[in-house]
């Protein structure tokens, strides 16, 4: 047992004393002492006496070193105790596991399936960012506000079904691998689920069939994209899947494609109708022997650029959706804003530069005008000139400035495509999230499959078969997603005339002003003696 001193790195002393001992293991220990230590009058080395101030402070940290060492001996000897108490009980041995081990503690676990690849680097990934985020060594030493702390980060940057994924993975780690004895610290670190856990969850929104059939038509340019787009449509597969798909799934005989799902294990059979018969009758003539996967490139780049694939959907999915908040037509925003042909005011525009500039400025500028009125663009007049691009810019505005006249187009918003897919894909709140929900991605398509089956009738039991599903309740909250118009014609389609009103067998509808006292008062000034006679006699059998 004894006091040492610390340096900083540019060689000046730590102004508090550091203490060695050894616990109750036997271990040698270092530990920082509360205790101040008086820089000024250190005396150059320990073993020099030092001054009255100096050695008051020394007799003051070798107290508390003795008092920390006999506190670490009796805990040492608790937790010794504890150990061997267990032990005994249990007839295991308490094991310690480090935040570093964790993902491999996890892989070696014994379960009934295999899991699937992807979920387990989903676990490695959970398990590495936390033992990144917390500053502990073990399980065991992590404390319940630093798990709380870490969940309520996971919650302001990522969605909340993705936050409580991670969270729950991680309590259900600790639970299985802290000390026995001892509290996970994830044990109140998680909301329990309430009345309206799904309120804000954003769902995957399904294609109609005509966005799928424009879809589908869209990506027949793309000779890489085109027939994964068509699998996961028919199929109902995820996207991982259709990329790894082999051959030896594939009975285009039998007219049937049997896989076991990478995320569940499930085994699933899926049949082949014509379109995705075409896209791998394809696929098959232009096989190159001995090909395991039925589309080699897709599969090589789910491994390497998984967000490539999703960003060329992405791409695709804006190319044939309706976009309410584009940029607005160029000739109609020109009308808008006042702008006008250059072409037809090319007169007015030249003699105010005549007036207003000399000598080659003003033979630059009317060359230019000259150029651009004939439907010259601004790529166009550089190549011919040899001007740069943002001098001939410069000219036209310039133009503009001295007849003011307004000619040459709007600066264009600045939204590219990227803003463009962000906004049409994807949805929620920003609030802090490093990134919204996507709602037409890859999965889309899948939840697709499963809204139009149901929609049409087919049985739950069979769809959950092709889907692997395993339970009704997923299918229902994650899956099934009609939308407004979807609802509308299937019910329209189902409902009886009279809900409907298909063939005039709905409840008349009520005119203008009538519901009203006084469309009542019309009504009954409309009647003729006989239906008064009527009405009055009908009132009359009523009141008794």
């Amino acid at each position: 047992m004894g006091l040492e001193i610390r340096r900083k790195a540019d060689g000046s002393l730590i102004g508090h004393w550091f203490g060695a001992y050894k616990d109750g293991n036997g271990k040698r220990k270092i530990t920082p002492l509360t205790e101040p230590l008086p820089v000024k009058h250190f005396p150059g080395s320990l073993r020099d006496m030092g001054n009255a101030i100096f050695e008051a402070s020394r007799a003051a940290a070798l107290l508390e070193l003795k008092n920390h060492q006999s506190d670490a001996r009796q805990k040492g000897r608790a937790d010794h105790l504890t150990e061997r108490l267990i032990a005994s009980k249990t007839g295991r041995a308490v094991e310690y596991v480090r935040l570093a081990d964790l993902p491999a503690k996890w892989r070696g676990l014994e379960r009934e399936t295999t899991p699937g690849d992807n979920w387990l680097a989903w676990c490695d990934t959970i398990f590495k960012r936390f033992a990144e985020a917390v500053p502990c060594e073990y399980l065991h030493e992590v404390t319940p506000e630093q798990a709380g702390a870490y969940v309520a980060d996971l919650r302001t940057r990522y969605a909340r079904r993705t936050a409580n994924g991670a969270a729950h993975m991680l309590k259900s780690a600790f639970a299985r691998f802290m000390p026995l004895g001892t509290v996970a610290p994830f044990g109140s670190g998680i909301t329990k689920r309430g009345k309206d856990t799904d309120g804000d969850t954003v769902h995957r929104r399904p294609f109609t069939a005509q966005e799928l059939t424009a879809l589908i038509e869209g990506a027949r340019a793309d000779p890489f994209l085109y027939p994964l787009v068509v699998c996961a449509a028919c199929t109902g597969m995820r996207r991982g899947d259709v990329c790894r798909l082999r051959w030896a799934s594939v009975d285009l005989r039998a007219g049937v494609v049997a896989v076991k799902t990478s995320k569940t294990g499930a085994a699933v059979e899926i049949p082949i109708f014509q379109t995705l018969r075409e896209v791998l009758e394809t696929a098959l003539a232009e096989r190159v022997e001995g090909a395991k996967y039925v589309f080699p490139e897709a599969r090589r780049m789910i491994e390497t650029n998984p967000d490539g694939l999703t960003w060329r959907f992405k791409k695709l999915v804006v190319s044939i959706m309706a976009d309410p908040e584009g940029v607005e037509d160029a000739t109609e925003a020109a009308q808008d804003s006042g702008r006008v042909d250059l072409a037809g005011i090319l007169t007015e525009v030249c003699e105010a530069v005549q007036a207003q500039l000399d000598g080659t400025r003003r033979e630059r500028t009317l060359e230019t005008l000259r150029l651009y009125a004939a439907g010259e663009s601004v790529r166009d007049i550089e190549k011919r000139t040899g001007w740069a691009r943002s001098t001939v810019s410069t000219i036209l505005h310039r133009a503009e400035d001295l007849s003011g006249l307004r000619f040459m187009p709007e600066a264009s918003s600045g939204e590219g495509v990227k803003n463009q897919v962000d906004r049409l894909t994807r949805q929620g709140v920003t609030g802090g999230r490093t990134r919204r929900a996507s709602v037409l991605d890859w999965h889309a398509l899948r939840v697709s499959w499963v809204t139009l089956a149901l929609s049409a009738g087919v049985p739950m039991e069979v769809a959950r078969l092709v889907t692997g599903h395993k339970t009704v309740e997923v299918v229902l909250r994650h899956y099934f997603k009609p939308g407004r118009e979807h609802l509308r014609a299937v019910l329209g389609d189902k409902l009886p005339d009279v809900l409907t009103g298909r063939n005039g067998a709905g409840v008349k509808q009520i005119g203008a002003g009538q519901g009203t006292v006084a469309g009542l008062a019309a009504q009954l000034k409309a009647l003729s003696k006989t239906d008064r006679a009527q009405l009055a006699q009908m009132l009359k059998k009523g009141g008794n």
